[in-house]
């Protein structure tokens, strides 16, 4: 009974982590379709006649909206609710156990990857990295069409753009442009880790 109380534990846990994750990709994917449309989060708002406040919290990570609020946002933006976060939900649930995913490690660099998902057609990708103590600067061999949003999950990592940088601690993100990626550092003794989620620009 115990070990089924700690294995649903493990379960709530997970799952609350791939829904984060869902709700920041979504988030990102909403924001850089409005940013190419040229809307500012106060015509949205009127627009779609989402609060400013609701589109804020959406963006930002920090809520799920509704199918109400998607059906407005999605008209607005024209862009189809499937393609807010590419056929993640079509496929779950979706459980990938500790041992399984495609792993990368780099002989060069002190860097390790597990693919969590890879979407086809690349339109996402997440993809967990665990970066021993040390800095990788190499990026050229990625999809340049693509968006980057890190969350960092453990320890901490120093993230070099091109025009500035970002100290991320557990829980932080940042997005950006791969193109506009310097550098990726851990300064630290111990390992850090980070979820790499990438989309696919809109064309």
């Amino acid at each position: 009974m115990e070990g089924q109380n700690e294995e649903t534990t493990e379960q709530n846990a997970s799952d609350q982590t791939v829904e984060e994750v869902l709700t920041v990709v979504l988030g990102e994917t909403l924001k850089r379709r409005r940013l190419e449309l040229g809307l500012s989060m106060e015509k949205l708002s009127q627009l779609s006649t989402v609060s400013r406040g609701m589109l804020g919290l959406i963006e930002s990570g920090k809520t799920t909206p509704s199918i109400g609020i998607l059906w407005k946002l999605s008209k607005t933006l024209r862009i189809p609710i499937g393609e807010m976060i590419p056929d993640l939900f079509s496929q779950s649930p979706r459980f990938v156990a500790s041992n399984e995913g495609k792993v990368w490690a780099s002989q060069k660099n002190p860097i390790k990857s597990r693919v969590f998902y890879q979407e086809e057609r690349e339109r996402l990708n997440l993809v967990e990295w665990i970066l021993e103590q040390g800095k990788l600067t190499q990026f050229q061999h990625l999809p340049q069409a693509h968006d980057i949003k890190i969350y960092q999950v453990s320890g901490t990592s120093k993230i070099k753009l091109k025009n500035k940088s970002f100290q991320l601690e557990v829980g932080d993100s940042v997005f950006f442009p791969i193109s506009e990626l310097d550098s990726i550092e851990n300064g630290s003794d111990l390992p850090t880790k980070f979820l790499w989620i990438s989309t696919k620009k809109f064309r």
